[in-house]
């Protein structure tokens, strides 16, 4: 009866039915049971071999989806005309404008590039060896006149005796 039922399906419908019934067994745990000798086929694998058995391939059945991506236009060239593929839609990433600034917007906005450079320049060079001056300045011995060290002066001479002298 289950055969019969599974007969009045078209034969894709009893293609995905039996791969949905297949893998629903992926995912059991397998049980404890006594070994015996003769290994029997599981149901969803009977029913499988049965769908596909006898299942018709027909052009219907085997024909795919297509979908227009791209059209093709004959066009001249130097040598000749050629064919090429035209996508339907444009895609954003192939753009091939210009997006430079002209001549006249760059000759006209130069002052404030000069100025952005002077300012990375100075950002660059000066502001760490004004920090590097920072630190340093109060070390002794330094190059940029740090408080030097005095040496104590020496003690006085010991006053010697009168039979020392």
């Amino acid at each position: 009866s289950r055969s019969s039922r599974m007969m009045m399906l078209p034969p894709p419908a009893q293609v995905v039915l039996v791969a949905f019934l297949a893998c629903g067994r992926a995912f059991q745990v397998p049980q404890q049971t006594r070994r015996s000798s003769v290994a029997r086929p599981a149901l969803p694998d009977v029913a499988l071999s049965i769908a596909l058995r006898t299942a018709q391939p027909t052009p219907t059945n085997l024909a795919m989806p297509s979908h227009l991506i791209a059209k093709t236009e004959v066009r001249e060239g130097i040598y000749g005309s050629y064919e090429v593929t035209v996508p339907d839609r444009v895609d954003i990433r192939d753009d091939a404008r210009s997006t430079y600034k002209t001549r006249a917007e760059t000759k006209q906005n130069r002052n404030k590039y000069v100025g952005v450079f002077a300012v990375l320049l100075v950002g660059s060079f000066i502001i760490p060896m004004l920090q590097y001056f920072w630190y340093v300045r109060d070390e002794p011995g330094s190059l940029f006149g740090g408080k030097k060290e005095v040496a104590p002066p020496p003690p006085p001479p010991k006053k010697k005796n009168f039979w020392e002298r």
